[in-house]
């Protein structure tokens, strides 16, 4: 992405704000669910592996989404500008 010829950074594309906050939740729901296809029983995981455990930390991280793009954005500017 450019503005007037000079590249943005990254904090300024929301794709990858976004990509960075809900990461982690859908990466581990998305492996739950394919070793689940493969035949494991992914509630014998340990409860830090739990599907439950991520469904819920996605969702709370959804409804932060907004707060945590503006959050990230105002920091990295004000990091930037010092």
């Amino acid at each position: 992405m450019t503005e007037g010829g000079k590249e943005l950074p990254w904090w300024e594309n929301n794709l990858v704000v976004v990509s960075l906050i809900l990461g982690l939740p859908v990466v581990v729901l998305l492996s739950n669910g394919v070793l689940s296809l493969l035949g494991f029983n992914t509630s014998e995981f340990p409860a830090m592996f739990s599907t439950e455990l991520f469904m819920t930390d996605l969702f709370l991280r959804l409804l932060s989404l907004p707060i945590g793009v503006l959050l990230i954005r105002a920091l990295m500017r004000r990091m930037d500008v010092e």
